[in-house]
């Protein structure tokens, strides 16, 4: 059984929807739990699943019922392992009465940022429990002692038929793209000021609790930026002459970041240890917003030097294929 915050909002989410619909077409029979609402994703699972339907940022009652119903669903299906996924999860699984097989997986190494205390004991109680802990990337260590985890299995990239942004023109730069949550974490707001400080439109691909403010900020500034808010296939918004930035503070495994690469799209990250582990050449790392704005001016008239190479493509690409990923899941699985 695995559970994850909602059907669809991450990297997290859609990376086990795939592994649930891998390891269904092996044969094993799997069981999702998304316990927040949300729209559907563009991954539909294939195997049996139990929305919990809590309200995201609902009340500490309302957490509670979609809690006895977890364990309601629990009972009646009896699972042999428990994969939980990001903090929420962590706590429903916690305090299950059942004591199945308990998996949880690191996909970041800010795990449970803003409610240390809360996710301290938490993760003491999964210990005690006896639980295994598996990371998505092997530059992930197993908050908050930093263990190393037992076993890393990497997220799958999604199929996609969509075609490569590149071609043999290189195009003038037009907007600026970001895609993913509007979170803190993040930074969408250094967004804004790297697309007003280089007069370039902006494209904010995402939903999140930030939006309100952002959109307020992008008026008041008269900042030309469009929010789409959160799209299935955001990569078909993207044209030629779009440059990817990727403003976050902190990662986990940075899919948005392989997604981009993968349908060679131009790209400027910033120059934190969750990106330099790509290896990327120096043009595509920027440290500050000055940085970003430079680096943009630079490349405007040749973006297609910020596609990133493909042999570094390949290799960051060659072990993230469903299948391949799935072997390891099954592989681990059958090891515990």
């Amino acid at each position: 059984m695995i559970v994850t915050n909602s059907l669809t909002g991450g990297g997290a989410e859609r990376a086990m929807n795939l592994v649930s619909n891998e390891l269904t077409f092996r044969g094993w029979p799997v069981a999702l739990v998304p316990i927040n609402e949300s729209e559907s994703d563009l991954i539909t699972p294939r195997c049996e699943v139990f929305p919990l339907n809590r309200k995201w940022q609902g009340s500490v009652f309302g957490t509670f019922l979609s809690f006895l119903k977890f364990i309601a669903i629990v009972r009646s299906w009896k699972p042999d392992v428990l994969v939980l996924n990001c903090d929420l999860p962590e706590l429903y699984g916690a305090f299950l009465p059942k004591k199945p097989n308990i998996v949880v997986v690191e996909h970041t190494n800010h795990a449970w940022f803003s409610r240390m205390s809360l996710g301290k004991m938490i993760r003491r109680t999964l210990r005690f429990r006896q639980a295994k802990w598996v990371a998505v990337s092997s530059h992930l260590t197993i908050w908050p002692d930093g263990d190393s985890p037992s076993k890393v299995l990497q997220n799958p990239l999604t199929p996609s038929p969509e075609v490569a942004q590149s071609s043999g023109v290189n195009p003038r730069l037009k907007r600026l793209i970001y895609i993913g949550r509007l979170s803190p974490e993040k930074q969408p707001k250094r967004m804004l000021e790297i697309g007003h400080r280089s007069q370039t439109e902006i494209l904010i691909i995402g939903d999140g609790a930030m939006r309100d403010l952002l959109q307020e900020e992008a008026t008041r500034k008269d900042i030309k930026a469009s929010f789409s808010g959160y799209v299935l296939k955001p990569w078909a918004l993207v044209q030629q002459g779009d440059l990817l930035i990727v403003p976050s503070s902190w990662e986990g495994d940075g899919l948005v970041v392989i997604e981009g690469m993968e349908k060679r799209i131009p790209i400027l990250l910033s120059d934190i240890p969750d990106f330099r582990r790509f290896g990327l050449p120096e043009m595509n790392y920027c440290k500050t917003e000055s940085d970003f704005v430079a680096r943009i001016n630079q490349y405007q008239e040749d973006l297609g030097s910020l596609v990133v190479p493909e042999d570094i493509t390949r290799s960051i690409l060659a072990s993230r294929s469903p299948e391949i990923v799935g072997e390891a899941w099954e592989n681990f699985l059958k090891s515990i």
